[in-house]
């Protein structure tokens, strides 16, 4: 049929395309900017799916149990998504077989929906030698096809993270983020004049452009958001600085909407500058939508509505 000619088509055209080239193409076949985290956490599951409650368990089922809820989150909202982001750490707390629940929901995003990028958030930011183990348990183990990490302690973080024989992967740069902490250690002044986060910024770029791999170099910028003093004044400046320094080279994974109340519209009017150049994340509002036996048609509706929002301010 057409419908599968089109999607024979539209397989081939991400095969052969770097992390951002691809999320551009999904984000333009689906006009969708939403990414969906995956962040699971056991007292949020729905009673419905856990198994063998009363029976010993040293971990293996809760973990497939885990698996089996997120798989059919993502069957549920596949259709709006331009890209999934699991978080690492909500795997590994699971125990000894959280990697393995963990690669069973990357395996099937990768059988049933491969047009669909998926980042692994695991802010990992160490010296050259700890970095590269990072890079092969996160990409080569996980699975992952693009990742962020800390810059905290220099180059050597994104260097270390870079292979040669797959230079399309996605490497994000923590720069401005959503959490209310960050602040203190990210806003303050240095005696150029500038806040902090705007040099990690031009350093970030500069790094990713040295290590020629700018063309799927990202940051994690923050989503618009309620000026703290200022009750009802949403603040965007971040970002459309941050525009100024970057330009169009990198793109910006955007946290910081549903749960954290960021605003879709200003995030959109101050970062977007044409598809593949942001993702807007949003996790526990969707994956958290119920915990009943609707849980997945809820997902749905969720991630439904974060993509009307996204799709309407483009």
């Amino acid at each position: 049929s057409n419908n599968n000619i089109n999607h024979l088509k539209q397989l081939f055209m991400v095969s052969i395309y770097d992390f951002r080239e691809r999320l551009c193409v999904r984000q333009k076949i689906t006009c969708s900017l939403l990414c969906i985290g995956l962040d699971p956490k056991v007292e949020k599951m729905p009673a419905h799916i856990r198994t063998k409650l009363d029976k010993p368990d040293d971990g293996l089922q809760l973990a497939l149990d885990v698996a089996n809820w997120m798989i059919a989150i993502v069957d549920s909202t596949h259709m709006y998504a331009c890209m999934y982001k699991p978080q690492k750490a909500h795997w590994e707390a699971l125990g000894k077989y959280g990697q393995h629940a963990l690669q069973l929901v990357i395996d099937h995003i990768k059988k049933n929906y491969p047009e669909i990028p998926i980042f692994l958030d695991c802010k990992r930011g160490d010296i050259d030698a700890t970095q590269e183990m990072y890079r092969i348990a996160h990409f080569d183990i996980d699975g992952a096809e693009g990742m962020n990490f800390s810059p905290y302690m220099g180059k050597s973080c994104m260097k270390a993270l870079v292979d040669k024989n797959y230079p399309g992967r996605a490497l994000v740069g923590l720069c401005y983020t959503s959490n209310p902490d960050a602040r203190e250690v990210q806003d303050p002044i240095m005696a150029d004049g500038r806040p902090y986060w705007q040099f990690i910024a031009e350093r970030t770029l500069a790094w990713a452009e040295e290590l020629d791999v700018v063309e799927n170099a990202g940051l994690v910028m923050a989503a618009a958001y309620e000026y703290p003093k200022v009750s009802g004044i949403v603040y965007s400046d971040h970002l459309r600085k941050c525009r100024e320094i970057v330009g169009d080279k990198m793109w910006f994974l955007n946290p910081g909407v549903g749960t954290q109340g960021g605003f879709i519209k200003e995030t959109i009017a101050a970062g977007f500058v044409g598809y593949g150049s942001i993702a807007i994340n949003n996790s526990s509002e969707i994956i958290f939508a119920s915990n009943g036996t609707d849980f997945a048609e809820a997902a749905q509706m969720k991630a439904r509505g974060s993509y009307d929002q996204m799709a309407l301010a483009v």
